[in-house]
């Protein structure tokens, strides 16, 4: 079954904001609201995590062992402060030539386009 345009949308949402975590977390620890209005100020309102999106990103990828999350105050469970691992770390590269691609994929796609039409 072929991934719909959506859901190839909504997979490349989250590739690029599992990146925008891992280098916000390379800077040093932070929490999940934090992160959020990172992103967002980062891209100019371009990407703005719905809190229904990235809690469950962060837990995948606490999961999958690219994040570590710890309880600021264990006792109210306020603020999960997030910390990159080794794995993580390794993974930005990786991420970062995936973005890459489909970058430059779409631009070409846009240059053709844009050609055809004439709009220079």
């Amino acid at each position: 079954m072929m991934a719909s345009k959506s859901d190839e949308y909504k997979t490349g949402v989250k590739i690029i904001t599992g990146l925008y975590i891992l280098k916000i977390l390379q800077n040093g620890p932070a929490y999940g609201n934090k992160m959020a209005e990172e992103i967002k100020e980062r891209t100019q309102n371009l990407i703005t995590p719905n809190p229904n999106a990235l809690y469950p990103l962060l837990r995948k990828m606490e999961e999958d062992g690219y994040i570590i999350g710890e309880w600021d105050n264990p006792g109210t469970r306020s603020k999960r402060v997030y910390t990159i691992t080794v794995a993580g770390s390794s993974l930005v590269s990786i991420l970062q030539n995936k973005v890459k691609e489909s970058f430059a994929e779409r631009e070409r796609k846009i240059a053709i386009l844009r050609d055809d039409l004439q709009l220079y």
